[in-house]
């Protein structure tokens, strides 16, 4: 799927706001339109229509102001966002002559060229960083936190009691449902990037609002921990205060984790949001081995630190990872459960390992504090559980239904060098 997707859904997710996007109609367009109605709601995406036409007569930039003027006049959306998809066409194009505001509607340009724009992660990313930008200046009385990231429902209101009881709350979460949450953020006091992967528009707002951010994310037993000191860190909070609801929140993750021990389990996790850091976290601190992280993404600042945590546990980041690697470490070695992509599930299926498709099954769940915890390892447990219906599968697939299911010895993970892997893959 066009990687520009995470960057239209989470527009169109928005109540009050009317996306314009501009790409090609016979492909682009009709594809975003699809799965705009199959993963968000029944909602139009406008266009003005890229035709050779339109294209001849040099006519699609009066079109799409003509287009934003009729929207702000009918409808008044608190923005537009004006999407702009990599066909030639828009190459050229003077976006920075469309006006800055109609009315009340504020009229915001998201450049989303996919030939530099290659995850879902990076698109998201570049939403925020375009609305963080057309936010007004910071207030003066500020207090809060920000919460950066797609996370849970009930995620902020879980860390809204935790961020009280050490004397904060929180201020907005943003990618929201409303422009509203995103002028929020100016009355918060820190930026908490929950997801790795929201780089750029964090930057921006450490340069142009002034606002400082902890990293990391409240995930596991130390990750849980670290995050409430950090933030109370950040905002001078009374520190005995901190430590200790720092500590009964990790020991609440400590015993959620305790009820489902993963000990001895080998598990493959491939993904492509960024996500996939706070995952691997909670899998290894439960037990689990988890030989490498496959991700789509690319390394950025704010994973160096995730990054570090993993390789301290025995865990290889695969930046910009390749699937034909994915099945191969898949064929070649013995995992017990694969968490990934459809084709590397479907993959592992066939071959009688359980498996959990990420998007549908762990994406949609709390990674957060005990919730989280106890959320995500109850599925991990279960579906390992079902390994005698995953044999089923594989007979199947191998037209042999007596034939005996497959059955794995123990494997030691070999050290993956990153250096001697992105060289292979042309990376380097």
């Amino acid at each position: 799927m066009c990687p520009a997707f995470g960057a239209v859904r989470n527009l169109l997710r928005m109540e009050d706001a009317v996306p314009i996007v501009i790409s090609s109609g016979d492909g682009c367009l009709y594809g975003h339109t699809f799965v705009a109605h199959f993963y968000v709601a029944n909602r139009p995406i406008r266009s003005p229509g890229v035709s050779s036409e339109i294209w001849a007569k040099g006519s699609m930039f009066d079109e799409l102001r003509a287009m934003v003027h009729d929207i702000a006049e009918k409808h008044s959306p608190a923005i537009i966002p004006i999407c702009s998809l990599c066909v030639s066409d828009t190459v050229g194009l003077p976006f920075d002559l469309l006006p800055k505001q109609v009315g009340a509607t504020e009229v915001i340009y998201v450049p989303l060229p996919a030939y530099s724009v290659h995850t879902h992660a990076r698109a998201k990313d570049i939403v925020v960083d375009s609305l963080v930008w057309r936010l007004p200046p910071q207030r003066k009385q500020r207090s809060g936190v920000n919460l950066i990231g797609e996370i849970f429902p009930s995620d902020p209101i879980v860390l809204d009691g935790v961020l009280r009881r050490i004397g904060s709350h929180v201020n907005t979460t943003v990618p929201g449902p409303r422009w509203a949450d995103y002028v929020a953020m100016v009355d918060g006091a820190l930026n908490a990037p929950l997801h790795p992967f929201y780089s750029e528009s964090v930057k921006r707002m450490k340069m142009k609002q002034g606002l400082p951010f902890v990293e990391g994310a409240p995930v596991g037993i130390a990750g849980t921990e670290k995050w409430i000191v950090d933030v109370g860190a950040a905002l001078a909070l009374d520190e005995t205060r901190v430590r200790m609801v720092a500590r009964e929140e990790k020991a609440r993750v400590e015993a959620a984790i305790s009820e489902y021990p993963l000990d001895g389990l080998t598990v493959m996790v491939a993904g492509y949001e960024g996500h996939e850091f706070l995952l691997v976290r909670l899998l290894l601190e439960a037990g689990a081995k988890v030989p490498f992280l496959s991700t789509a993404v690319n390394a950025n600042p704010l994973a160096r630190e995730e990054e570090a945590w993993l390789a301290a546990h025995g865990c290889t980041v695969l930046y910009g990872a390749n699937f034909d690697d994915e099945i191969g470490a898949l064929t070649n070695h013995p995992y017990d459960l694969v968490i990934g992509t459809t084709p590397l599930c479907a993959h592992a299926k066939e071959l009688g390992i359980p498996s959990i498709y990420y998007t549908n099954a762990i994406a949609t769940r709390s990674l957060m504090l005990a919730e989280g915890a106890t959320a995500v390892l109850q599925l991990v447990t279960q579906t390992h559980r079902a390994k005698e219906r995953y044999d089923k599968v594989a007979r199947f697939f191998a037209d042999d239904e007596d034939a005996p299911a497959r059955t794995y010895t123990s494997w030691a993970a070999p050290a993956i060098d990153l250096t001697t892997h992105l060289q292979a893959n042309g990376a380097l």
